[in-house]
């Protein structure tokens, strides 16, 4: 079966901004805060000076801060480039 390129027409549409928000975050999420939580944890950490069972309750949340950035990052990364993807197919208009 011959394959024919794909028509604009025919792409799926655009995610809406809902749609690309970081899933499992509360909407007062906020990155520049999450990233201060894990500077804190990492300095906590750094002291040595937390019990054993303390240093694996603050690893564990702050890989689960991380990852929640990493989340977020992502989606704003995949944001941008439909932006960009849309200013582009504008232009070629």
């Amino acid at each position: 079966m011959p394959r024919t390129p794909k028509d604009k027409t025919t792409q799926s549409k655009p995610q809406s901004q809902s749609q690309l928000q970081p899933e499992s975050q509360p909407e007062d999420w906020s990155y520049e805060q999450t990233l201060s939580q894990i500077e804190s944890i990492t300095h906590q950490l750094e002291t040595g000076d937390l019990p054993l069972a303390e240093v694996f309750e603050q690893f564990s949340e702050a890989v689960n801060a991380l990852q929640q950035c990493d989340r977020f990052l992502q989606a704003k990364q995949a944001q941008a480039s439909l932006l960009i993807e849309t200013l582009v197919d504008s232009e070629d208009s």
